[in-house]
């Protein structure tokens, strides 16, 4: 197996994997395997995750936002909760590790590009999303899967333990919230269905009702 021929393969990719690689390269798996692993360990490869890897940045030739990567490292997910109101503007903090929401269990990963961390939640729950590109970006491997504001507040309510009370929501600093729409926030908690987010939503709207629409 060829390092020089995998980086013309996959320099495209955001990632790739194992998998993949077998079919290219026709040698024993566990040779390929082998090859891969002294690969991460001496810096030519980034692991992601089992079975799923990164070239180093040198050897990319189009530059995968974390987002994206966070939607293709465990599907079905969506960007969510504090990643989303960080994107959106809506709390004031940077944040670093990738927060996501997906069907399946909730797990987490710990890469050399960042900590992805996904919130399991169920099927009739898993909507209110959209695609959001980066600003300027004509390159697809920037664009992802984001939660609507709306639905991301629901998110947060739902699956961040503990009673959101006034005094919590107000200790989230929350700002520019002229992008949460009043009604679509209320309908969107109905469709919800959970007695711990219409709680929330209610107090929500009456801490900042002058400053949603």
């Amino acid at each position: 197996m060829n390092y020089e021929k995998l980086i013309d393969l996959f320099g495209d990719r955001p990632f790739f994997e194992s998998g993949e690689v077998h079919i290219v390269f026709e040698e024993p798996r566990a040779q390929i395997e082998a090859r891969l692993s002294r690969w991460v360990n001496n810096g030519k490869l980034l692991k992601l995750r089992q079975k799923k890897y990164l070239l180093p940045g040198k050897y990319r030739r189009n530059e995968p936002s974390p987002e994206y990567i966070s939607n293709y490292l465990y599907r079905p997910s969506y960007i969510s909760l504090r990643t989303a109101l960080s994107i959106y503007g809506i709390i004031p903090e940077l944040v670093h590790t990738y927060e996501a929401v997906t069907t399946k269990k909730t797990a987490k990963w710990d890469t050399p590009i960042g900590t992805f961390k996904y919130h399991s939640i169920k099927g009739k729950r898993f909507w209110g999303y959209t695609i959001y590109p980066k600003a300027g970006s004509t390159n697809n491997q920037k664009s992802f899967m984001l939660g609507e504001p709306e639905k991301v507040l629901l998110d947060l309510f739902f699956l961040i333990k503990g009673e959101w009370t006034e005094k919590r929501i107000k200790e989230m600093r929350f700002q520019n919230l002229s992008i949460i729409k009043k009604g679509k926030l209320q309908k969107y908690a109905e469709t919800f269905d959970s007695p711990k987010v219409k709680r929330g939503v209610k107090r929500f709207t009456k801490v900042y009702s002058k400053e949603i629409t």
